[in-house]
């Protein structure tokens, strides 16, 4: 028998679309937790090779390698680790455009101290060498010349280190830590990579 929406369901069939709904809408939510507690993201690959390459690691950090990852799209649909080297590298080159730009505009600004300008100016040269690498580097990766790759990353990670050791030494705090920072370990990570 059907019924206008207008009309009040009977008792009994008015129990049986309450006890249905509820169950139902008990089914569904049951369903959508279950699915949302075992559903796979696609940046889930990254763990394994972030502990592979971090997890014993001096250099690099597990949540350093993820989160260098999640922030880069390409990473989104899966990728080999050579793969994910070659975005190290890219990173790294853009992290070492930027601190150049930064280290010219310090110099040009000419608040720093005689100590902190000599610093900089130092490190303006390394960093000029970790630009002139970087092509070379990119293609060593794209090409399978890992070795070649390596001892390219390995000069970039050095000069990043000397950078940030030139302030130290000086006894002048480094308005480039966080970037000498990140382009070593975006440099040993990429090493990390194409070693495993």
């Amino acid at each position: 028998m059907l019924y206008p929406t207008s009309m009040p369901l009977p008792k009994k069939s008015a129990a049986m679309a309450s006890s249905f709904n509820g169950s139902g809408v008990l089914f569904v939510v049951s369903a959508l937790l279950l699915f949302g507690t075992t559903q796979v993201t696609p940046m889930d690959y990254l763990l394994p090779i972030c502990k592979t390459v971090g997890g014993g690691s001096t250099f690099v950090g597990i949540q350093f390698c993820m989160d260098t990852f999640h922030s880069d799209p390409r990473t989104a649909h899966g990728a080999t680790y050579q793969d994910l080297a070659a975005i190290a590298v890219d990173l790294l080159t853009a992290n070492a455009t930027s601190t150049k730009a930064k280290i010219g505009g310090l110099l040009d600004g000419k608040t720093a101290d005689a100590a902190t300008a000599q610093a900089l100016r130092s490190c303006q040269v390394l960093y000029d060498g970790i630009l002139q690498r970087q092509p070379g580097s990119a293609a060593a990766v794209k090409g399978g010349k890992f070795s070649e790759a390596i001892s390219s990353l390995e000069k970039s990670a050095a000069a990043a280190k000397e950078c940030e050791d030139g302030f130290s030494k000086s006894h002048v705090a480094s308005p480039v830590t966080v970037e000498n920072s990140n382009a070593f370990q975006l440099a040993k990570l990429a090493v990390g990579l194409l070693y495993s």
